[in-house]
């Protein structure tokens, strides 16, 4: 009996301890989500001397550390000699080494180990760049497309201003550590997103690994990409590592998720943490903001005059608007630029002026603008069948008499000369 009553205890207690861990559980479930939620818009804390967090359908910041604080870029420096060679360059093309791979003031470091003579695609090389990081593979295809280094260098530069990248200039096309070579972790970003529009780009950013073809023997072949995130985050699909000693680590990364797009930069990262430090500012940008159309492509949002007609100016590409959680929507302030003036007649969708997108003081993108419609010039009035016979035949008429006249002046020319001949002849016999 004592045995059958300690079972039973033993019983309840059991149940009311099962009923006391499913309450528990129960009421931890229905309160995580406020605490996650709120933890979600709580920016995190990046160890990096510099970063910065865009939304690239936007434009728009949404973290920003030392923004525009002036860093060595690293290897993050290859974004730019990548994406010079994907506009300039033929992919097809065969590069061949010069003896630059000799100088080991320029070449040194992460390479691998072109011969000078040796050639290879474009495309290969571009492996080598985006995922291996090699500095002789940036220099080959920086004399490829520029000719030497210093004319790519300016290239570089040009490209820089043209994007809007107002605190960079680059010495070199590796990233290796050089006076005068800075970027800033918003014109990176700057950079990433315009690079991210080539498709071309996307593609070889997102390549994990790729093996390249080599004649030579016990040469590196196989490129691995060192981006960590994308082997362990599906939402990560590429950009470009970089470490020197002066720049420490640096990371450039994009994700996507639910068809939005952002890209995170940190520089001087002082170890490992980096990986770890993109992640949670990727999950920040997508849990505490959200995206939509401002504007969608084909929308008016202008009208000029052709000859004599309006017609309406319309976008190219949608605008985007990013708002924070919590926060009020941005007052974007659009601004019409580059308009062509004294047209007398356009083709449907011919570009005829551009849009600039401001938040604040931030120029977010300039989109062109297209004509809504065709405008022909009016054709010459055409003379009526009547009038043009009337017209004609007066002509035709004076004409006639015109060469009548021409032609009795010069009869009554000869009588004169002749007559005078006579009257010559008659006082001289």
């Amino acid at each position: 009996m004592a045995f059958s009553r300690s079972m039973r205890h033993q019983t309840k207690t059991s149940k009311l301890i099962a009923i006391t861990i499913l309450v528990l559980t129960l009421l931890a479930a229905n309160s995580g989500s406020p605490v996650s939620a709120q933890t979600a818009n709580i920016p995190p804390q990046v160890q990096g001397e510099a970063a910065y967090l865009m939304d690239m359908q936007s434009g728009q910041v949404l973290y920003a550390k030392n923004p525009d604080e002036k860093l060595a870029p690293a290897s993050t420096t290859k974004i730019m000699t990548a994406l010079l060679a994907l506009q300039l360059g033929n992919l097809n093309d065969r590069v061949t080494a010069s003896k630059t791979m000799l100088k080991r003031k320029i070449v040194y470091g992460t390479q691998i180990y072109l011969t000078p003579g040796e050639t290879m695609p474009l495309k290969d090389l571009l492996y080598a760049i985006l995922l291996n990081s090699a500095n002789d593979a940036a220099v080959d295809v920086a004399e490829y497309v520029g000719g030497d280094v210093p004319h790519f260098v300016d290239l570089m530069n040009e490209k820089a201003k043209e994007i809007g990248m107002v605190n960079t200039h680059f010495m070199n096309p590796t990233g290796l550590t050089e006076e005068g070579h800075f970027t800033t972790a918003h014109d990176l970003a700057i950079l990433a997103r315009v690079a991210y529009q080539n498709p071309v780009f996307r593609r070889y950013i997102a390549t994990k690994t790729h093996t390249i073809p080599r004649a030579q023997a016990n040469v590196p072949k196989l490129m691995v990409n060192e981006n960590k995130l994308l082997w362990r985050d599906p939402d990560v699909n590429g950009m470009k590592t970089g470490y020197t000693a002066a720049a420490g680590n640096c990371l450039v990364a994009t994700a996507e998720r639910g068809g939005r797009q952002l890209v995170g930069v940190i520089l001087k990262s002082p170890g490992g943490e980096m990986f770890g430090d993109m992640e949670k500012l990727l999950n920040y940008g997508f849990s505490s903001s959200t995206t939509t159309a401002y504007r969608p492509a084909g929308a008016a949002v202008a009208t000029t005059t052709v000859g004599q007609q309006q017609v309406n100016l319309v976008l190219a590409q949608p605008i985007y608007v990013t708002q924070k959680s919590g926060e009020p929507m941005p007052a974007l302030r659009l601004t019409l630029a580059h308009s062509k003036q004294g047209l007398k007649s356009v083709r449907k969708g011919e570009i005829l002026a551009q849009l600039e997108v401001w938040d604040g003081t931030d120029l977010l993108d300039t989109i062109n603008l297209l004509a809504e419609r065709s405008v022909v010039p009016p054709a010459p009035a055409e003379v009526p069948a009547a009038a043009g016979y009337i017209y004609f035949t007066a002509l035709g008429i004076l004409s006639l008499f015109v060469l009548y006249l021409g032609t009795r002046w010069a009869q009554m020319v000869r009588t004169e000369r002749k007559r005078d001949a006579h009257r010559r002849r008659e006082s001289n016999p």
